[in-house]
Protein backbone atom coordinates (compact mmCIF):
# COMPACT_ATOMS: atom_id res chain seq x y z
CA UNK A 1 0.00 0.00 0.00
CA UNK A 2 1.18 3.49 -0.69
CA UNK A 3 1.10 6.31 1.97
CA UNK A 4 -0.03 8.58 -0.68
CA UNK A 5 -3.11 6.17 -0.42
CA UNK A 6 -5.75 5.43 2.11
CA UNK A 7 -3.77 8.47 4.39
CA UNK A 8 -6.39 8.86 7.15
CA UNK A 9 -5.83 5.07 8.21
CA UNK A 10 -1.98 4.88 7.89
CA UNK A 11 -1.39 8.19 9.57
CA UNK A 12 -4.21 7.46 12.50
CA UNK A 13 -3.95 5.78 15.65
CA UNK A 14 -6.34 3.23 15.26
CA UNK A 15 -4.66 2.48 11.77
CA UNK A 16 -1.40 2.39 10.99
CA UNK A 17 0.45 3.81 13.66
CA UNK A 18 -1.03 1.09 16.18
CA UNK A 19 -0.86 -2.02 14.29
CA UNK A 20 2.08 -1.46 11.84
CA UNK A 21 4.33 0.67 13.60
CA UNK A 22 3.06 -0.49 17.08
CA UNK A 23 2.39 2.66 18.90
CA UNK A 24 0.32 2.13 21.74
CA UNK A 25 -1.42 4.44 23.91
CA UNK A 26 1.74 4.84 26.30
CA UNK A 27 3.60 5.69 23.65
CA UNK A 28 1.44 8.71 22.02
CA UNK A 29 0.74 9.73 25.66
CA UNK A 30 4.26 10.21 26.55
CA UNK A 31 4.78 11.77 22.97
CA UNK A 32 2.11 14.19 23.50
CA UNK A 33 3.58 15.35 27.64
CA UNK A 34 6.90 15.68 26.27
CA UNK A 35 6.27 18.27 23.34
CA UNK A 36 3.43 20.33 25.67
CA UNK A 37 6.08 20.56 28.20
CA UNK A 38 8.99 20.71 25.36
CA UNK A 39 7.36 23.71 23.57
CA UNK A 40 5.40 25.27 26.29
CA UNK A 41 8.21 24.89 28.91
CA UNK A 42 5.59 25.79 31.72
CA UNK A 43 7.36 26.75 35.17
CA UNK A 44 5.30 25.03 37.98
CA UNK A 45 5.49 26.41 41.43
CA UNK A 46 4.44 23.74 43.72
CA UNK A 47 4.88 24.40 47.49
CA UNK A 48 7.83 26.89 46.79
CA UNK A 49 9.68 24.03 45.34
CA UNK A 50 9.58 25.32 41.26
CA UNK A 51 10.14 22.67 38.39
CA UNK A 52 10.95 23.94 34.68
CA UNK A 53 9.27 22.04 32.38
CA UNK A 54 10.91 22.01 29.41
CA UNK A 55 13.82 21.00 31.14
CA UNK A 56 12.46 18.21 33.19
CA UNK A 57 10.94 17.07 29.31
CA UNK A 58 13.92 17.36 27.88
CA UNK A 59 16.28 15.08 30.63
CA UNK A 60 13.47 12.62 31.02
CA UNK A 61 13.09 12.47 27.64
CA UNK A 62 16.98 11.77 26.98
CA UNK A 63 16.74 9.74 29.68
CA UNK A 64 14.77 7.30 28.16
CA UNK A 65 16.35 6.96 25.29
CA UNK A 66 20.32 7.14 26.31
CA UNK A 67 21.50 5.01 23.71
CA UNK A 68 19.62 6.98 21.23
CA UNK A 69 21.35 10.17 22.64
CA UNK A 70 24.43 8.62 22.62
CA UNK A 71 24.08 7.49 18.57
CA UNK A 72 23.08 11.02 17.89
CA UNK A 73 26.08 12.64 19.35
CA UNK A 74 28.17 10.49 16.66
CA UNK A 75 26.47 11.65 13.89
CA UNK A 76 29.27 13.79 11.74
CA UNK A 77 25.81 16.22 10.07
CA UNK A 78 25.17 16.94 14.14
CA UNK A 79 28.93 17.46 15.40
CA UNK A 80 29.15 19.75 12.05
CA UNK A 81 26.45 21.79 12.79
CA UNK A 82 27.76 22.05 16.83
CA UNK A 83 31.29 23.28 15.82
CA UNK A 84 29.52 25.59 13.23
CA UNK A 85 27.64 27.30 15.74
CA UNK A 86 30.61 27.07 18.16
CA UNK A 87 32.29 28.86 15.93
CA UNK A 88 29.60 31.73 16.33
CA UNK A 89 29.75 31.34 19.91
CA UNK A 90 33.75 32.04 19.90
CA UNK A 91 34.53 35.24 17.53
CA UNK A 92 31.53 36.58 20.05
CA UNK A 93 33.27 35.64 23.05
CA UNK A 94 36.33 37.40 21.39
CA UNK A 95 34.85 40.50 20.72
CA UNK A 96 33.21 41.09 23.70
CA UNK A 97 36.81 40.67 25.76
CA UNK A 98 38.02 43.05 23.17
CA UNK A 99 35.57 45.59 23.94
CA UNK A 100 35.97 45.47 27.82
CA UNK A 101 32.30 45.17 28.05
CA UNK A 102 30.75 43.41 31.36
CA UNK A 103 31.11 39.88 30.36
CA UNK A 104 27.66 38.45 29.38
CA UNK A 105 26.85 35.19 27.90
CA UNK A 106 23.27 35.67 26.84
CA UNK A 107 24.63 34.91 22.99
CA UNK A 108 26.28 31.65 23.91
CA UNK A 109 23.43 30.82 26.24
CA UNK A 110 20.78 31.09 23.35
CA UNK A 111 23.24 28.95 20.87
CA UNK A 112 23.79 26.50 23.56
CA UNK A 113 20.11 26.08 23.73
CA UNK A 114 19.79 25.79 20.12
CA UNK A 115 22.04 22.86 19.77
CA UNK A 116 19.95 21.17 22.54
CA UNK A 117 17.21 21.29 20.57
CA UNK A 118 18.33 20.01 17.26
CA UNK A 119 19.88 17.42 19.54
CA UNK A 120 16.29 16.09 20.32
CA UNK A 121 14.88 16.71 17.06
CA UNK A 122 17.76 13.77 16.11
CA UNK A 123 16.99 11.69 19.27
CA UNK A 124 13.12 11.84 18.38
CA UNK A 125 14.17 10.99 14.81
CA UNK A 126 16.07 7.63 15.61
CA UNK A 127 13.15 6.88 18.00
CA UNK A 128 10.46 7.29 15.13
CA UNK A 129 12.40 5.35 13.30
CA UNK A 130 12.63 2.21 14.93
CA UNK A 131 8.69 2.62 14.64
CA UNK A 132 9.42 2.35 11.01
CA UNK A 133 8.38 5.69 10.10
CA UNK A 134 9.50 7.88 7.48
CA UNK A 135 9.85 12.17 7.25
CA UNK A 136 6.53 12.60 6.52
CA UNK A 137 5.15 10.11 8.57
CA UNK A 138 6.95 11.24 11.38
CA UNK A 139 6.44 14.91 10.38
CA UNK A 140 2.06 14.22 10.09
CA UNK A 141 2.59 12.44 13.56
CA UNK A 142 4.60 15.18 15.38
CA UNK A 143 2.26 17.78 13.63
CA UNK A 144 -0.79 16.62 14.91
CA UNK A 145 0.42 16.10 18.63
CA UNK A 146 1.54 19.77 18.25
CA UNK A 147 -2.13 20.87 17.11
CA UNK A 148 -3.21 19.11 19.62
CA UNK A 149 -1.00 20.70 22.48
CA UNK A 150 -1.91 24.74 21.21
CA UNK A 151 -5.23 23.32 20.94
CA UNK A 152 -5.76 22.02 24.41
CA UNK A 153 -3.65 25.46 25.82
CA UNK A 154 -6.11 27.76 23.87
CA UNK A 155 -8.77 25.63 25.68
CA UNK A 156 -7.77 26.16 28.70
CA UNK A 157 -6.98 29.91 28.08
CA UNK A 158 -10.42 30.46 27.06
CA UNK A 159 -11.68 28.60 30.10
CA UNK A 160 -9.52 31.04 32.40
CA UNK A 161 -11.34 34.04 30.94
CA UNK A 162 -14.68 32.41 31.48
CA UNK A 163 -14.30 31.00 34.76
CA UNK A 164 -11.91 33.06 37.49
CA UNK A 165 -11.57 30.57 39.64
CA UNK A 166 -10.22 27.95 37.11
CA UNK A 167 -8.02 31.24 35.97
CA UNK A 168 -7.10 31.59 39.91
CA UNK A 169 -6.33 27.74 39.93
CA UNK A 170 -3.94 27.67 36.67
CA UNK A 171 -2.03 30.69 38.30
CA UNK A 172 -1.64 29.10 41.35
CA UNK A 173 0.88 26.56 39.69
CA UNK A 174 2.60 28.42 37.72
CA UNK A 175 5.51 30.41 38.46
CA UNK A 176 5.54 34.53 37.82
CA UNK A 177 9.06 36.18 37.53
CA UNK A 178 9.56 38.72 39.68
CA UNK A 179 10.64 41.06 36.65
CA UNK A 180 7.46 39.85 34.53
CA UNK A 181 5.84 42.78 32.81
CA UNK A 182 2.56 40.77 32.55
CA UNK A 183 0.36 39.62 35.86
CA UNK A 184 -1.34 36.97 34.17
CA UNK A 185 -3.10 36.43 37.57
CA UNK A 186 -4.89 40.29 37.79
CA UNK A 187 -3.75 41.41 33.95
CA UNK A 188 -7.94 41.32 32.56
CA UNK A 189 -7.37 40.36 29.14
CA UNK A 190 -3.69 38.95 29.08
CA UNK A 191 -3.40 34.92 29.30
CA UNK A 192 -1.31 32.00 28.86
CA UNK A 193 -2.52 29.05 29.91
CA UNK A 194 -0.01 26.45 31.03
CA UNK A 195 3.01 27.76 29.55
CA UNK A 196 5.61 29.86 30.72
CA UNK A 197 4.59 33.54 29.21
CA UNK A 198 1.47 34.73 27.05
CA UNK A 199 2.46 38.07 24.59
CA UNK A 200 4.10 37.76 21.52
CA UNK A 201 6.03 34.81 22.09
CA UNK A 202 3.22 32.40 22.92
CA UNK A 203 0.49 34.76 20.67
CA UNK A 204 3.17 33.73 17.34
CA UNK A 205 3.55 30.59 18.40
CA UNK A 206 -0.30 29.62 18.06
CA UNK A 207 -0.55 32.23 15.00
CA UNK A 208 1.80 29.40 13.60
CA UNK A 209 -0.24 26.80 14.24
CA UNK A 210 -3.28 28.02 12.57
CA UNK A 211 -1.53 27.63 9.39
CA UNK A 212 -0.41 23.93 10.55
CA UNK A 213 -4.09 23.53 10.52
CA UNK A 214 -4.42 24.41 6.89
CA UNK A 215 -1.38 21.94 5.97
CA UNK A 216 -3.21 19.15 7.80
CA UNK A 217 -6.40 19.70 6.62
CA UNK A 218 -4.92 19.99 2.71
CA UNK A 219 -3.12 16.91 3.49
CA UNK A 220 -6.23 15.05 4.59
CA UNK A 221 -4.49 14.27 7.87
CA UNK A 222 -7.17 15.57 9.80
CA UNK A 223 -11.28 15.86 9.41
CA UNK A 224 -12.90 18.96 8.72
CA UNK A 225 -14.67 18.82 11.97
CA UNK A 226 -11.74 18.93 14.22
CA UNK A 227 -9.75 21.36 11.57
CA UNK A 228 -13.03 24.44 12.05
CA UNK A 229 -13.22 23.64 15.82
CA UNK A 230 -9.50 24.02 16.22
CA UNK A 231 -8.89 26.82 13.92
CA UNK A 232 -12.02 28.46 15.82
CA UNK A 233 -10.76 27.50 19.36
CA UNK A 234 -7.24 28.91 18.71
CA UNK A 235 -8.15 32.05 16.71
CA UNK A 236 -10.71 33.07 19.89
CA UNK A 237 -7.49 32.25 22.65
CA UNK A 238 -5.11 34.85 20.50
CA UNK A 239 -7.87 37.61 21.70
CA UNK A 240 -6.75 37.15 24.91
CA UNK A 241 -2.84 36.16 24.47
CA UNK A 242 -1.59 39.40 21.65
CA UNK A 243 -1.94 40.73 18.61
CA UNK A 244 1.13 39.25 16.77
CA UNK A 245 -0.37 36.19 16.45
CA UNK A 246 -3.77 37.15 14.44
CA UNK A 247 -1.40 39.08 12.20
CA UNK A 248 0.83 36.25 11.57
CA UNK A 249 -2.48 33.74 11.27
CA UNK A 250 -3.72 35.68 8.57
CA UNK A 251 -0.57 36.50 6.36
CA UNK A 252 0.50 32.90 6.85
CA UNK A 253 -2.67 31.93 5.45
CA UNK A 254 -2.63 33.46 2.81
CA UNK A 255 0.89 33.13 1.90
CA UNK A 256 0.55 29.03 2.54
CA UNK A 257 -2.39 28.83 0.03
CA UNK A 258 -0.89 30.92 -2.73
CA UNK A 259 2.44 28.84 -2.65
CA UNK A 260 0.35 25.68 -2.42
CA UNK A 261 -2.07 26.45 -5.27
CA UNK A 262 0.97 26.72 -7.44
CA UNK A 263 2.89 23.93 -6.19
CA UNK A 264 0.46 21.51 -5.82
CA UNK A 265 -0.59 18.98 -8.46
CA UNK A 266 -4.45 18.90 -7.17
CA UNK A 267 -5.76 22.56 -8.09
CA UNK A 268 -9.41 21.99 -7.23
CA UNK A 269 -10.59 19.39 -4.11
CA UNK A 270 -13.44 19.35 -2.08
CA UNK A 271 -10.50 19.79 0.78
CA UNK A 272 -9.70 23.27 -0.97
CA UNK A 273 -13.39 24.79 -1.35
CA UNK A 274 -14.12 23.82 2.13
CA UNK A 275 -10.90 25.16 3.66
CA UNK A 276 -11.42 28.39 1.56
CA UNK A 277 -15.17 28.84 2.21
CA UNK A 278 -14.01 28.60 6.11
CA UNK A 279 -11.25 30.95 5.42
CA UNK A 280 -13.57 33.61 4.25
CA UNK A 281 -16.01 32.67 6.55
CA UNK A 282 -14.24 33.36 10.24
CA UNK A 283 -12.82 36.98 8.37
CA UNK A 284 -16.25 38.13 7.92
CA UNK A 285 -18.37 36.24 10.92
CA UNK A 286 -15.06 37.53 13.39
CA UNK A 287 -16.01 41.06 14.35
CA UNK A 288 -19.49 40.65 14.88
CA UNK A 289 -20.02 36.83 16.39
CA UNK A 290 -17.22 37.96 18.87
CA UNK A 291 -18.58 41.89 19.49
CA UNK A 292 -21.86 39.94 20.96
CA UNK A 293 -19.49 37.23 23.43
CA UNK A 294 -17.09 39.80 24.51
CA UNK A 295 -16.64 43.05 25.23
CA UNK A 296 -15.44 46.01 22.90
CA UNK A 297 -12.20 46.81 24.84
CA UNK A 298 -10.79 43.56 24.18
CA UNK A 299 -11.84 43.51 20.00
CA UNK A 300 -10.73 46.90 19.95
CA UNK A 301 -7.16 45.57 21.08
CA UNK A 302 -7.12 42.50 19.60
CA UNK A 303 -8.64 42.88 15.81
CA UNK A 304 -10.42 45.95 15.18
CA UNK A 305 -7.16 47.81 13.84
CA UNK A 306 -6.75 44.82 10.93
CA UNK A 307 -9.96 46.26 9.81
CA UNK A 308 -9.22 50.07 9.44
CA UNK A 309 -6.22 49.32 6.77
CA UNK A 310 -3.15 51.62 7.12
CA UNK A 311 -5.03 53.65 9.70
CA UNK A 312 -5.66 50.82 12.23
CA UNK A 313 -2.08 49.84 11.65
CA UNK A 314 -0.65 53.37 12.37
CA UNK A 315 -2.79 53.83 15.32
CA UNK A 316 -1.88 50.42 17.03
CA UNK A 317 2.21 51.70 17.41
CA UNK A 318 4.11 48.54 16.60
CA UNK A 319 5.81 49.44 13.32
CA UNK A 320 6.90 53.04 14.69
CA UNK A 321 7.98 51.46 18.17
CA UNK A 322 10.06 48.92 15.89
CA UNK A 323 11.63 51.46 13.57
CA UNK A 324 12.78 53.28 16.58
CA UNK A 325 14.35 50.22 17.51
CA UNK A 326 16.91 50.01 14.27
CA UNK A 327 19.58 52.43 14.89
CA UNK A 328 22.71 51.60 13.09
CA UNK A 329 26.30 52.80 14.33
CA UNK A 330 27.93 55.52 12.61
CA UNK A 331 31.35 53.36 13.12
CA UNK A 332 32.35 50.90 10.54
CA UNK A 333 34.46 48.91 12.90
CA UNK A 334 31.04 48.03 15.59
CA UNK A 335 29.04 47.95 12.08
CA UNK A 336 31.21 44.89 10.15
CA UNK A 337 32.32 43.18 13.88
CA UNK A 338 29.85 43.79 16.16
CA UNK A 339 30.01 45.15 19.86
CA UNK A 340 29.83 41.72 21.31
CA UNK A 341 26.89 42.63 23.46
CA UNK A 342 22.96 40.63 22.46
CA UNK A 343 21.51 43.85 23.26
CA UNK A 344 20.62 45.67 19.95
CA UNK A 345 22.12 48.57 21.29
CA UNK A 346 25.53 49.39 19.78
CA UNK A 347 26.29 52.30 21.90
CA UNK A 348 25.50 49.79 24.95
CA UNK A 349 23.16 52.33 26.68
CA UNK A 350 20.31 50.41 26.19
CA UNK A 351 18.78 47.14 25.52
CA UNK A 352 15.81 46.62 22.47
CA UNK A 353 14.09 43.92 21.01
CA UNK A 354 14.61 43.66 17.46
CA UNK A 355 16.51 39.78 16.62
CA UNK A 356 18.19 41.41 13.58
CA UNK A 357 19.46 44.37 15.55
CA UNK A 358 20.86 41.92 18.84
CA UNK A 359 22.42 39.73 16.00
CA UNK A 360 24.24 42.74 14.65
CA UNK A 361 25.40 44.08 17.98
CA UNK A 362 26.54 40.66 18.52
CA UNK A 363 28.28 39.29 15.83
CA UNK A 364 28.26 42.21 13.02
CA UNK A 365 26.83 42.81 9.27
CA UNK A 366 28.88 39.93 7.76
CA UNK A 367 28.54 37.38 10.38
CA UNK A 368 25.08 38.04 11.11
CA UNK A 369 24.59 36.98 7.42
CA UNK A 370 26.44 34.28 7.28
CA UNK A 371 24.43 32.44 10.62
CA UNK A 372 21.17 33.61 9.43
CA UNK A 373 22.21 31.82 6.02
CA UNK A 374 23.45 29.18 7.84
CA UNK A 375 19.88 28.74 9.58
CA UNK A 376 18.16 28.53 6.08
CA UNK A 377 21.04 25.54 5.00
CA UNK A 378 19.85 23.53 7.63
CA UNK A 379 16.48 24.35 6.55
CA UNK A 380 16.54 23.44 3.14
CA UNK A 381 17.35 19.59 4.42
CA UNK A 382 14.17 18.97 5.68
CA UNK A 383 12.54 21.02 2.67
CA UNK A 384 14.10 18.68 -0.05
CA UNK A 385 12.81 15.63 1.59
CA UNK A 386 9.60 16.38 2.74
CA UNK A 387 5.75 16.81 0.99
CA UNK A 388 4.83 19.57 4.12
CA UNK A 389 7.25 21.70 0.93
CA UNK A 390 4.70 24.06 1.64
CA UNK A 391 3.90 24.92 5.24
CA UNK A 392 7.92 24.44 5.85
CA UNK A 393 8.33 27.14 3.68
CA UNK A 394 5.82 29.43 5.04
CA UNK A 395 6.67 28.67 8.55
CA UNK A 396 10.33 30.01 7.77
CA UNK A 397 9.45 32.74 6.16
CA UNK A 398 7.22 33.82 9.55
CA UNK A 399 10.21 32.88 11.65
CA UNK A 400 12.72 35.48 9.95
CA UNK A 401 9.80 38.11 9.88
CA UNK A 402 9.13 37.66 13.25
CA UNK A 403 13.07 38.12 14.18
CA UNK A 404 12.51 41.76 13.46
CA UNK A 405 10.29 42.43 16.60
CA UNK A 406 12.00 40.17 19.21
CA UNK A 407 14.98 36.88 18.76
CA UNK A 408 12.15 34.65 17.84
CA UNK A 409 14.68 32.45 16.29
CA UNK A 410 16.74 31.80 19.40
CA UNK A 411 14.17 31.56 21.92
CA UNK A 412 10.18 30.97 22.50
CA UNK A 413 7.97 28.50 21.49
CA UNK A 414 8.03 28.62 17.93
CA UNK A 415 11.94 28.54 18.25
CA UNK A 416 11.47 24.89 19.95
CA UNK A 417 9.33 23.91 17.28
CA UNK A 418 11.77 25.08 14.32
CA UNK A 419 15.40 23.08 15.46
CA UNK A 420 13.71 20.72 16.78
CA UNK A 421 12.18 19.99 13.25
CA UNK A 422 15.45 21.03 11.71
CA UNK A 423 17.06 18.03 13.64
CA UNK A 424 14.76 15.70 12.61
CA UNK A 425 15.41 16.66 8.96
CA UNK A 426 19.03 16.54 9.21
CA UNK A 427 19.25 12.73 10.71
CA UNK A 428 16.56 12.02 8.33
CA UNK A 429 18.63 13.28 5.63
CA UNK A 430 21.97 12.03 6.66
CA UNK A 431 21.62 8.79 9.56
CA UNK A 432 18.74 6.99 8.05
CA UNK A 433 18.15 4.63 5.22
CA UNK A 434 14.73 6.69 4.01
CA UNK A 435 16.34 9.39 2.02
CA UNK A 436 16.32 7.71 -0.98
CA UNK A 437 12.40 6.90 -0.69
CA UNK A 438 11.83 10.65 0.30
CA UNK A 439 12.72 10.98 -3.39
CA UNK A 440 9.34 9.19 -4.90
CA UNK A 441 7.19 11.62 -6.79
CA UNK A 442 4.68 12.21 -4.39
CA UNK A 443 1.82 14.98 -4.50
CA UNK A 444 3.59 17.86 -3.17
CA UNK A 445 0.91 20.08 -0.80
Amino acid sequence: MRYSKRTVDVDSFNGGLRYIHGFTYRNIGMLTLFLYLYLLSPYFNLGGMLLHGGMISIVLFLGMHPLLAAKSLQQVPLLLTFIALSFFCLYNLVVIIFYMEPFSTTFQNYVIQVGVYILIGFVLAFYLIQKALDMDQALTLCFKLIVFVVFVNSAIILLEYQFPAFRNLVESILYLPENSNINYLTREYRLRGIASGGAANLSLFHGTILVLLQALYIKRKISFVYFLVASVTIFTSLLFIGRTGIVVGFIGIVLFHILNLMMSKEKVSMQRVLIYASVSAIVVLAPPVLSLLYPDNVLAYSISFLYQGIEGLQQEGTTSTLVNMFAMSDQWSKLIFGVGAHTGDFSLVRSVDAGYMRMLTALGIPLTIAFYLFIAYLAKFLLMITHYKSFWIVFMIIMFIAEIKEPFIFKGYSARMMWMMIGMGLCYTFATPFYVDQKEPEPVY
